[in-house]
């Protein structure tokens, strides 16, 4: 409920960032968010680093149990790492929560060119978190913003890791908090617009 309840805040958040912000897409080359980094910490929604998808939201780990959709088919198959919990990007579950929220995309791109990608293809891109933006580092990463306060913002995201590495082998999921002074805050946001509910769907839904 909480989180259909945060997407449904990005239509009104759209139209306001539409009017405040041109789209912009920064080339900067901001740090990659991780524990050790000035101004990041565990968020307290994930008690640590997850091999599997306790730090996700929405369905996720239920989803990839019978994946379907254009988040599977342009973000899963091959292109996933994977572990004994399943597979693992940061772009398919940032499909699959835009998925969820019925948006649907006509582009896919690697994480480090949605941004540019987002924007060419119409979305609003700024340096601006929203409640259900997508936060985009040029270092090749996504993640989805679930909170945005004074101070931080609070991403979740889905993470590629190699089978052959000491560290959690195979992928994992995450969840930070990250101050807004932090060098880990995203390069970019991008804002997408969530397709209204019909009046009459609404009415009948009571």
């Amino acid at each position: 409920m909480l989180f259909a309840f945060a997407l449904s805040l990005v239509a009104v958040s759209q139209l306001m960032l539409s009017g405040a912000a041109n789209a912009n897409v920064s080339a900067s080359l901001h740090e990659l968010p991780w524990t050790g980094e000035v101004g990041v910490s565990q968020s307290p929604k994930c008690a640590s680093i997850s091999p599997g998808y306790a730090c996700t939201e929405g369905g996720y780990a239920a989803w990839l149990t019978h994946p379907s959709g254009w988040a599977w088919s342009d973000y899963g198959g091959s292109y996933p790492s994977h572990n004994a919990y399943g597979p693992h990007n940061c772009t398919l579950y940032v499909a699959y929560l835009l998925q969820e929220s019925g948006i649907s995309l006509t582009w896919s791109a690697n994480a480090f060119a949605w941004a540019s990608t987002a924007a060419s293809n119409g979305a609003v891109v700024n340096q601006i978190p929203s409640v259900g933006s997508v936060a985009q580092w040029n270092s090749d990463h996504i993640a989805f913003v679930d909170a945005v306060t004074p101070n931080y913002i609070v991403i979740t995201s889905d993470n590629f890791q190699p089978k052959g590495v000491g560290t959690l082998p195979g992928g994992f999921s995450d969840s930070f908090d990250i101050a807004r002074h932090s060098p880990a805050m995203p390069d970019n946001f991008v804002h997408f617009t969530v397709p209204s509910v019909p009046l009459p769907a609404i009415l009948h839904a009571g």
